[in-house]
């Protein structure tokens, strides 16, 4: 006799598994690879992919929360309680995007836009962090956007890696097609 799990058991474990995921890249990602925003690429996909999988509507915004706050219990980054907000402010845009244009999710163009998008608000975190710092704001503005364009265009791309995933997972039947 088999137990079916749940639907609501199935999208859970699938958002812990993309934050668990998400984590691991940004581990692996730390080493100094030279690329500015390299690490936006698997950020991006893996906030896209539950998002579009599960059709909850904050699925993208429950990973980048918990892949937030264990960053944060690890002490991965520099930036302290603020590195929340470099998981938090993508996946909220993240669920925006679907929300606003549901049933996009397997669309190449959209997805490299939201990816795009949602990683551009990295440079909130820049800037607040230069700020606490004590930089003058004609540096904070020249830094944040520097780091912040590498990590778009690796957002883009992100999205674009995800989009595929999601269309045949849509073409086998195992996504409603509302998604």
């Amino acid at each position: 006799m088999t137990v079916q799990a749940s639907s609501g058991l199935r999208d859970t474990l699938l958002v812990g598994f993309c934050a668990l995921f998400l984590l691991v890249t940004k581990m692996a990602l730390r080493l100094n690879l030279g690329i500015p925003g390299h690490a936006m690429f698997f950020t991006i996909f893996f906030l896209i992919l539950p998002r579009a999988v599960t059709g909850r509507k904050l699925a993208a915004t429950a990973t980048g929360l918990a892949a937030g706050l264990a960053s944060v219990l690890l002490g991965m980054g520099k930036g302290g309680p603020l590195l929340l907000l470099k998981f938090l402010f993508p996946s909220l845009c993240v669920d925006l995007a679907f929300l606003l244009f549901p049933g996009m999710g397997g669309s190449l163009l959209f997805c490299a836009l939201v990816g795009l998008v949602a990683a551009t608000t990295r440079i909130v975190g820049v800037a607040v962090t230069d700020w606490l710092v004590g930089m003058d704001p004609a540096i904070i503005m020249a830094h944040a956007f520097i780091k912040t364009l590498g990590g778009a265009l690796f957002g883009a791309l992100g999205g674009l890696a995800a989009a595929p995933i999601i269309r045949k997972l849509k073409v086998r039947g195992l996504l409603p097609q509302g998604r």
